[in-house]
């Protein structure tokens, strides 16, 4: 582990929000980590240089974003053009054909390693490992920075296909909130949740430093960059520019097909990315506190509902500073 590391203090008021709201049996430390201020259980120290080391290859998929910014949706339709329109592989789970590269570092731990001077508890199945031997062309699925990703991606030696998805942090933001009292067992509400990721303490760390790790990165031929926003509202243009990208041809009929197959309803109801079978297992376990659904509103702008004027006012104000007199001033979604 090469990667520098703190602890968060736990002593303020949003330590206080992580140690009595946030903090659980499957993560019981937060770390800050590397150049970004990415945050993480600690967990993740075990896996960082099984990360750093994985085997990229040049005809991989990879679809990148920060957390709940609209991977799920753009993971599935990058499968869908890549693979032809396969509606009949598409039944497969979405985590099996597009794994999730980290989740190891997510999940509930049954053994214990000592790194040196962290005990931390790993699972016994590595998601790394599961994302190493599936078959080729791989898709690959994570939330790390740019700093964090395999060191063959950031130093160019192999350059996989990325499409980079992105949305604004307002949305982002309740829409981590709902994931995480739904599938992290998080006890808190949504205004002390605003208050953890207004700080950059949240699980991945900062909003902004995530983009910026990618923006500074998006003149690169092999990385593409998508709006959820855009998705949202002018899908089949977003579906061929994607298919472009991939070196795919659709016609506009394939176009309709698929702009049905990605429609939040047919995404809501369909059980290979809906993710009920997790959302119910957890359920069994009594570990949901706020229940809901995986796929739950998919509408931009949906925080207006549930941001309070304040809440909204400090977002604004966040936003402005981290943006202004950058080019992301002209990026739409940050006006929302």
């Amino acid at each position: 582990m090469n990667e520098y590391y703190e602890q968060i203090s736990l002593d303020d008021e949003v330590g206080t929000i992580l140690k009595e709201e946030i903090l659980s049996d499957f993560y019981n430390k937060f770390i800050v980590i590397g150049e970004n201020g990415s945050v993480f259980s600690n967990l993740y120290l075990y896996y960082s240089e099984e990360i750093k080391n994985f085997e990229v290859y040049d005809d991989d998929v990879w679809v990148i974003s920060y957390p709940k910014a609209g991977a799920t949706w753009t993971q599935e339709m990058v499968w869908m053009i890549a693979n032809d329109l396969d509606f009949e592989g598409a039944k497969r789970p979405l985590k099996e054909r597009f794994p999730f590269l980290e989740m190891s570092v997510l999940m509930e731990r049954k053994k214990i390693y000592d790194t040196g001077n962290v005990a931390i508890q790993v699972c016994d199945a590595s998601s790394i490992e599961f994302a190493r031997q599936v078959p080729r062309p791989r898709f690959i699925k994570t939330h790390l920075p740019f700093s964090l990703l395999p060191q063959q991606i950031q130093n160019g030696t192999r350059t996989p296909k990325i499409v980079w998805v992105i949305r604004n942090p307002k949305d982002t933001c309740v829409s981590y909130y709902h994931h995480g009292t739904l599938l992290m067992t998080w006890r808190t509400c949504l205004k002390n949740f605003s208050k953890v990721f207004l700080a950059e303490k949240c699980h991945y760390g900062s909003y902004w430093k995530h983009l910026w790790s990618y923006w500074n990165k998006h003149h690169l031929p092999n990385l593409l960059m998508v709006r959820y926003e855009d998705m949202k509202s002018e899908l089949p243009s977003v579906i061929k520019v994607v298919a472009q990208f991939l070196n795919k041809e659709l016609n506009e009929h394939q176009i309709q097909l698929l702009c049905n197959h990605l429609s939040f309803q047919s995404m809501k109801t369909n059980p290979a990315v809906n993710f009920e079978e997790r959302v119910a297992r957890i359920r069994s376990m009594n570990l949901v506190v706020k229940d809901g659904d995986f796929i739950r509103a998919g509408i931009v702008g949906k925080y207006k509902e549930e941001l309070s004027p304040e809440l909204i006012k400090q977002f604004n104000e966040w936003i402005s500073k981290n943006i202004q007199g950058t080019e992301l001033e002209r990026e739409y979604i940050f006006h929302i």
